[in-house]
């Protein structure tokens, strides 16, 4: 009994001890965080505002390193912001400046409350001046020479396409009216027809390799007058691969259809319907830097098989003696001077071999082709990119009656852009072609294209073009040389992403000694679709 009472007796006591204790720390901490509060208000204020009037050395500090409040004497620092109500009610400012109030008593400047802006550059020495600015941007944006919106998109009207897994599918239908007028000599002909063409673009969205495929193919329709129609297909898949060790490889295979022209050299004379020609191709490549070298070798085979002509009585003459087969392998080695300028040297070889090892004329057309060039590539960006190579070909043929094909060889493609919204592409090409003549070995065909673009409105661009071929023949009987020249100019109106409306005319001449000049003019309008 008696511990019982001794427990019950000491229980408020020790409450009592308890609740005071509480209230002991609790006065204690409000203590503390009272001094810390006023501590910060009065040394440093890094965050909100306060009330306590900042030093000179002070408002330079919060200048430089944007932390401190600047006071409202500062230049170009607002002033706080206070109830009008107030202000009107206990202060008023005399024309002197000072502040009094409603007694007329003279009354302390109060201490207008701060914000944390930043204040002038001119409070502090130029040291601290000098800082400050290291602190800014160092490369401002520099406007365009032409005073174009900066981050124009160029390529507004590119349409989305339609995705199939990680490819992209972008079709396109195009349909023309044309008129064409051709003029040999005294014949005249004209006609005028309709042209379809579908064309597409199917490519990948790997992040490694990449795979293009592109084909197009033209349909022809006669509408009125008489005239050749002339269709034409062509497949187009190329593969770049991303090897091991800086190697890179590309796969490509390729189709292509048309009927040859009556101004090709080897076409039957007045054959109202050329033959067919179907090429078949197939490349394999491989790339590897070697430091400051960049190698790349190739193989690429082509299969060219030719169809019958038509004569005007209606019989047909088989041109399958034509028929060939070939391979040729390239090998390239480059030294980059700097990433925008390589110089390179090329060699070639290659083999073609007809399918009948006699023609019909009696020769043996099988042929080796080889090749040397001496290059540069140029890559300047938007500006300037393409490559331009010169150098020499020799074609043996099998048959020792025949004389060699020989010649100088240029090729390249370069684009430049003088100014944005202008292009100007300029390409030349140089082929060896074999004859079917008798007599005849074949010829060097130099070729040169050329074309300009003006975007004259962002929905307008205005185009024009400029041909010329050179045919060098290689014979024992005298055949002239043949010269082609040709212009054209056109407009596309971009009505929408989808829509394109077009308008174009061209001009073709081909002339050689002893022959009539063909002359070959088109008009055409036609509307684009595009997805």
């Amino acid at each position: 009994m008696r511990n019982r009472t001794h427990k019950t007796q000491a229980r408020p006591a020790a409450q009592r001890a308890g609740c005071s204790l509480g209230i002991s720390t609790i006065c204690l901490l409000s203590a503390i965080t009272m001094a810390q509060a006023q501590s910060a208000s009065e040394t440093y204020g890094l965050r909100g505002t306060t009330t306590q009037d900042s030093t000179p050395q002070s408002r330079a500090a919060a200048t430089l390193y944007g932390a401190l409040p600047a006071s409202s004497s500062d230049a170009n620092t607002p002033s706080a912001i206070e109830d009008p109500d107030d202000v009107s009610a206990n202060d008023t400012t005399s024309q002197t400046g000072a502040q009094t109030d409603v007694s007329g008593n003279p009354v302390e400047p109060a201490t207008q409350e701060l914000t944390g802006s930043i204040g002038s550059a001119t409070q502090l020495n130029q040291a601290d001046q000098d800082y400050a600015e290291s602190l800014g941007s160092q490369n401002p944006r520099i406007g365009t020479v032409d005073n174009l919106p900066v981050g124009t998109d160029s390529d507004a009207f590119a349409v989305p396409g339609f995705m199939i897994g990680s490819l992209t599918l972008r079709p396109t239908l195009e349909q023309r009216v044309v008129r064409e007028s051709v003029s040999n000599g005294p014949v005249k002909t004209s006609r005028t027809y309709s042209e379809t063409t579908l064309s597409g673009t199917l490519q990948s969205d790997w992040a490694r390799h990449q795979l293009a495929i592109d084909g197009s193919a033209t349909w022809q329709k006669n509408i009125s007058g008489t005239g050749t129609e002339l269709p034409t297909a062509n497949l187009d898949a190329l593969l770049n691969l991303d090897l091991v060790n800086d190697f890179a490889a590309t796969l490509g295979a390729g189709y292509s259809y048309s009927q040859e022209s009556n101004t090709d050299p080897n076409a039957i004379t007045a054959a109202t319907t050329q033959s067919d020609i179907h090429e078949l191709r197939a490349s394999v490549g491989l790339q590897k830097d070697l430091g400051i070298l960049r190698g790349t070798t190739s193989l690429e085979a082509t299969r060219k098989m030719y169809g019958d002509a038509t004569l005007p009585n209606g019989s047909t003459v088989t041109a399958d003696d034509r028929d060939t087969m070939g391979a040729e392998l390239t090998g390239r080695i480059g030294y980059a001077l700097s990433p925008a300028l390589i110089p390179f040297l090329e060699a070639s070889v290659g083999r073609e071999k007809y399918d009948q090892r006699i023609d019909s004329t009696g020769s043996e057309r099988s042929s080796t082709t080889y090749g040397m060039r001496a290059g540069v590539e140029v890559n300047l960006g938007e500006k300037l990119s393409g490559e331009f190579a010169a150098g020499y070909a020799l074609r043996s043929l099998d048959d020792a009656s025949l004389n060699d094909i020989s010649g100088l060889t240029l090729d390249g493609e370069l684009n430049w852009s003088p100014q944005r919204g202008t292009n100007v592409l300029v390409g030349m090409a140089t082929t060896v072609e074999s004859a079917t003549t008798a007599g005849e070995s074949g010829a060097v065909v130099y070729e040169l294209n050329s074309g300009l673009t003006q975007q004259i409105h962002s929905a307008v661009v205005a185009r024009l073009g400029a041909t010329a071929e050179y045919t060098d023949y290689t014979s024992t009987n005298g055949r002239s040389n043949q010269r082609s020249y040709g212009a054209s100019a056109g407009l596309t109106w971009s009505i929408n992403r989808y829509l394109d409306l077009e308008a174009d005319a061209s001009y073709e001449r081909t002339m050689e000694s002893g022959t009539t000049d063909e002359k070959t003019t088109r008009i055409g309008l036609g509307l684009k679709l595009r997805r």
